[in-house]
């Protein structure tokens, strides 16, 4: 399977840059890892009230395996930590972690999401979520947790999974260059991705809206091809954050 991201290994004696580093599996699986366990306690705990529609659907494509529903709510974050765990096996890397790039990949993600934050809020789309959607009448807890799961299991379907298919089609079966099915599975997905938001009443959102989410997806897709998953799905989860917690509690 072509991959449409190509991370250095480790080599003996070869001091790694930062920039190498954030996107190993390993620090991404325990930069991740307190929301993972965050968003899951909260989903098992107050699971009425939370619902990320695609960590729903890969619950629901688990569950035809017979898994009973109480054993699908872990299922999302199980899938995310045995790709990263797989994934750092074969990868050769060592084990060992540095906590001073946990701790940058933190603050990376969080400057990542204000050129996201700014320009939704020109667009008015900020305050158009803030009180047409539904999660605004939940409490702080669920709003935390929405809009962590909506950072992980998006970039999960969205990013990863969508942009590597996208790209091994592009590349194997139609024999093109691998920055084609980079851009193509860019493109590609972030389309899918503002369509995605516009489901199960389709029409029911703006054109405005649908282009701030057609380029949301544009930017989280080159984040996360240029800075890795990890990356992508926390300063996806640090604007989630703000638009549905702050902006929505000053909207009310």
């Amino acid at each position: 399977m072509a991959q449409p991201i190509r991370f250095a290994k480790r080599g003996s004696g070869t001091k790694q840059k930062y920039s190498e580093l954030s996107r190993e599996p390993l620090y991404i699986l325990v930069f991740l890892l307190p929301l993972i366990l965050f968003y899951e306690f909260a989903l098992y705990s107050t699971n009425k009230n939370i619902q990320i529609k695609a960590h729903d659907h890969l619950v629901r494509f688990f569950e035809q395996f017979d898994m009973p529903p109480t054993r699908g709510l872990w299922l999302g974050g199980v899938a995310i930590l045995t790709i990263l765990f797989l994934w750092h096996i074969f990868s050769g890397n060592r084990w060992g972690i540095k906590l001073k790039v946990i701790a940058f990949m933190a603050l990376e993600s969080i400057a990542y999401a204000i050129p996201l934050l700014l320009f939704g809020a020109v667009l008015g789309g900020l305050a158009a979520a803030a009180s047409d959607s539904p999660i605004a009448d939940l409490n702080i807890f669920d709003k935390l947790a929405v809009s962590i799961g909506a950072g992980l299991y998006e970039e999960l379907v969205f990013r990863m999974l969508l942009i590597a298919f996208i790209h091994t089609v592009v590349c194997n079966v139609f024999k093109q260059s691998n920055l084609a099915g980079i851009t193509a599975g860019i493109l590609i997905s972030a389309i899918l991705f503002a369509l995605y938001h516009d489901l199960p009443n389709a029409g029911s959102l703006s054109a405005i809206t649908l282009f701030f989410y057609s380029v949301a997806g544009l930017y989280l897709g080159i984040l996360y091809v240029s800075r890795g998953f990890g990356i992508a799905a926390a300063t996806h989860a640090a604007y989630d954050v703000v638009a549905t917690t702050l902006l929505a509690t000053l909207a009310a």
